[in-house]
């Protein structure tokens, strides 16, 4: 208990002390430059970053007892890169290029084997933060035994899914490697056997593409020799200027000379160029001038102005955002005569007001701490708040930078008034711009308040909407529900799921709710109504007024036990849509999520579907 007591303890306090918003920020900025570093050089490489968590920190401060007498030391991997390269060789390129680029501290970890021995090949190095990308992190340090470093691992692509193996059933194993596989040593002396061929496939992939490159050589294919010798990204529109070509042609020689030249030293030659297209015929021209210095090359690009070290950049050209309607809901409040227009008129107010501070007060600091007029506006952000209880009048106006997604703005609209009918009305819109570019899978954004603004003041449609399914039973019932469904000036739709049988069961397992076994229905209208309540009606029928719907309603009465029917606003001039039990039975999934529960998964999609229908009634009317 004292243990865990410390360790909760240890964990609080690294959270009050960093900043891990800001540290992810540092940790993001960091990784794009080592990234952009790597791929100028033209490596084929994966990189991979991290933040540890709270619980790794708390639990490797315990574990390695950093910052007490046993160990002075501070933990050094509070943020990790993981850089996977394509070919072995790379390792020593990479290592370089880091040593030259971060400032070191100690030197490198290297896998330590025998030559009888056999360990997954990795190189680790830790680096101090550099104070350029550091500086965003804008926060005292932190007193706990972390040092301000980052730690880098470079992997091969054959040890990279043994690397994930490795960590989780030997390196977290509370075992040590001799009780692992007591009793098991054979299998141990397999697990080398798979780490040799592993070690085995990085080197013979080098070997084969020289062998490959040499081929190519013999055979004339200049192009091909130079990619599979050099093995770096290049430009797949590249060519190789026919003056180049025609000299190796005639003078193999000459080629021969390129062919042998290091891959080493042309990283290091392309490292040196801002921005370099990476092209066949920017690697004749650097290792023509830095180590052969051909003539008649020279004189090629001398009267090859084209051939150039740097990307050519293309004159930016603006566009316009493109717009899109997240959420968007207008109807008025409900009014009881127990209250006044004027309590409720605050009530709505004041749940609007309190949902934004808690939003954007990290933002906006003096942000009020009761309701009345505000507006303020920093870099990304802008913020209205005009109250005027007087009128009856609320409106707030929020518009700010996504910080995620690059080039997105959000924007905030929402509105309590008192109209010409003397009734309060709510209106709110939630939108987003975005560069055309970016994927406009829709998002669809319910604001948090809606629920609280209906349970607290009420939002009306006619009647009342709520998040919990309306059955219907007596013929009074039916009436209203009849009513309603006819009523002209009625804003949002209506889903009616009829009752495929009437079952009363007390049996585990069956959710019921209201007398109903939720399994008589084929949709279940009481998880459906806590989805889309608050922009949608939910009815549920049941069985004995099926008769009067299909009467009323100029249905087949035989299909409707079990049918699901949405009845759409007047003023959208749409027929009312019938699905019937057998095409809910039917009904499956593009993405199964839940392809290994055993439920009832038709049940799921036709829900899934429901809601969808719903969600874009909503943000295209």
């Amino acid at each position: 208990m004292k243990k865990q007591n410390n360790d909760t303890a240890l964990q609080e306090r690294i959270q009050q002390e960093i900043d891990f918003d800001k540290l992810n920020d540092f940790c993001d900025h960091l990784t794009e430059a080592i990234q952009e570093i790597f791929r100028s050089s033209g490596l084929y490489f994966r990189i991979f970053s991290r933040v540890k968590s709270i619980e790794s920190i708390a639990e490797k401060i315990t574990r390695r007892q950093y910052g007490t007498e046993q160990n002075p030391k501070k933990l050094q991997d509070l943020v990790g890169i993981r850089v996977v390269l394509y070919y072995y060789d790379d390792l020593s390129i990479c290592r370089d290029i880091m040593e030259s680029t971060f400032q070191m501290i100690d030197e490198w970890s290297r896998t330590n084997r025998t030559a009888n021995e056999f360990k997954a090949t990795k190189i680790n190095g830790v680096f101090r933060f550099p104070s350029e990308y550091f500086g965003l992190y804008k926060k005292e340090l932190w007193e706990l035994p972390i040092d301000t470093t980052f730690e880098v691992q470079f992997r091969t692509i054959f040890f990279e899914g043994w690397h994930e193996i490795e960590h989780d059933m030997r390196y977290k194993s509370l075992l040590s490697d001799e009780q692992f596989w007591k009793g098991s040593e054979e299998l141990s002396r397999i697990l080398n056997c798979v780490l040799a061929n592993l070690e085995l496939s990085d080197w013979s992939l080098v070997q084969l593409f020289d062998q490959l490159s040499y081929n190519h050589y013999k055979n004339g294919n200049w192009e091909l020799m130079l990619k599979s010798k050099f093995r770096i990204r290049i430009d797949d529109n590249s060519t190789m200027h026919p003056e180049i070509s025609a000299l190796f042609d005639r003078e193999h020689e000459t080629a021969l000379q390129f062919l042998e030249c290091s891959r080493k030293d042309l990283i290091r030659e392309l490292l040196k160029l801002d921005a370099a297209n990476l092209n066949y015929n920017l690697i004749v021209k650097l290792l023509n001038n830095c180590f052969i210095h051909n003539e008649e090359l020279e004189a090629i690009f001398t009267k090859l102005p084209e051939i150039r070290e740097e990307r050519n950049y293309q004159k930016t050209v603006f566009q316009r955002l493109d717009s899109s309607v997240l959420f968007h809901l207008e109807l008025p409040l409900l009014h009881k005569e127990t209250r006044t227009l004027e309590s409720e008129f605050n009530n709505g107010a004041s749940i609007l007001f309190k949902w934004a501070r808690f939003k954007f007060n990290s933002v906006f600091e003096d942000m009020p701490a009761t309701l009345c007029s505000y507006r303020n506006k920093l870099p990304g952000y802008r913020i209205y708040f005009d109250y005027q209880p007087d009128k009856l009048a609320f409106s707030m106006k929020i518009d700010y930078i996504d910080s995620k997604s690059i080039g997105t703005l959000w924007h905030i609209h929402s509105y309590i008034t008192q109209l010409e009918d003397r009734k309060l009305h709510f209106y709110h819109m939630t939108s987003r711009d975005m560069p055309n570019e970016i994927s406009q899978h829709s998002t669809f954004v319910k604001p948090s308040f809606l629920t609280d603004l209906s349970t607290k003041v009420g939002l009306m449609d006619i009647a009342r909407l709520s998040t919990k399914a309306r059955f219907i039973v007596t013929e009074n019932d039916f009436v209203q529900f009849h009513n309603l469904i006819e009523d002209p000036a009625r804003k949002l739709p209506v889903i009616a799921l009829l009752q495929q049988q009437k079952e009363n069961s007390d049996e585990q397992g069956k959710e019921s709710f209201g007398g109903y076994d939720m399994n008589t229905f084929t949709i279940n209208g009481v998880r459906l109504a806590k989805v889309t309540g608050l922009y949608s009606h939910i009815y549920m029928l049941d069985q004995e007024r099926i008769s009067d719907f299909a009467e009323r309603f100029s249905c087949d009465a035989c299909q409707m036990p079990g049918a699901v029917c949405i009845f759409w606003p007047h003023d959208q001039q749409l027929p009312m849509e019938v699905y019937t039990q057998e095409m809910i039975c039917a009904a499956d999934f593009d993405f199964n999520h839940s392809v290994f529960h055993d439920q009832n998964i038709s049940e799921k999609a036709f829900r899934h579907k429901l809601v969808q229908m719903m969600k874009d009634d909503n943000v295209m009317h």
